[in-house]
């Protein structure tokens, strides 16, 4: 009988999540949102999910970090439903609604089959999410030195994430092949080897020396 490999996947109750997003200060809370917001962005401008003849465009994405604590400020889909993740959607007189994934793939015009791909792949952000957030509870970000060293020398090295420069400038973890990637290109960049000490010759014996060790044999 086949056998399925033990999920991966970071999974954190509301508490420990809303916990965790209320121990970050402003500005990490200000990254983090900025990051979440470009991934979803990304994801929804995306021509293949997004049909083209719709009379509805995707024009913004907003995230609820009080979602958990239902508590403070709140965001709604138009028919009244609480959302972590909303889509604004814009028609050509200029109308705009906000909603729910599920509403937004009715206006949108998409076939169910692709509406569960959507699904999916945001469930799979919030995965994300929660993995990052673990990783800052753990204190898994880059030590001072990295850190200052990224901060300084990121401009040389602009394969990686935009945002990258933003997480390490605030003390947040990055994805662990980013970071474990900086690690590499940091022990790279300040190796130094260790000067190479001469050998020292083994003196030799001269003849005298080789009859006074075996005088007395």
């Amino acid at each position: 009988m086949a056998t399925h490999a033990k999920s991966s996947k970071v999974s954190l109750t509301k508490e420990r999540r809303q916990e965790t997003w209320h121990n970050l200060t402003s500005e990490q809370q200000a990254v983090l949102k900025q990051h979440i917001r470009y991934q979803h962005t990304s994801l929804f401008v995306d021509q293949n999910l997004i049909g083209h003849g719709s009379t509805w465009q995707f024009v913004a994405y907003n995230y609820n970090d009080n979602y958990d604590a239902n508590t403070g400020p709140q965001l709604y889909c138009d028919c009244g439903r609480r959302l972590r993740h909303q889509y604004v959607l814009q028609n050509q007189d200029g109308t705009l609604i906000k909603l729910g994934i599920t509403h937004f793939a009715d206006h949108i015009g998409i076939p169910e089959a692709v509406m569960r791909q959507l699904q999916t792949k945001i469930h799979h952000l919030d995965f994300g999410l929660d993995e990052l957030l673990q990783r800052i509870r753990r204190h898994a970000g880059l030590n001072s030195e990295m850190r200052q060293w990224f901060i300084d020398n990121h401009t040389a090295y602009p394969d990686f994430p935009v945002d990258a420069i933003d997480f390490v400038a605030h003390s947040l973890p990055l994805e662990k092949d980013v970071q474990a990637e900086i690690v590499r290109q940091y022990k790279k960049a300040t190796y130094t080897p260790k000067p190479r000490q001469p050998r020292r010759k083994k003196p030799k014996l001269n003849k005298a020396a080789w009859q006074e060790l075996f005088r007395d044999i």
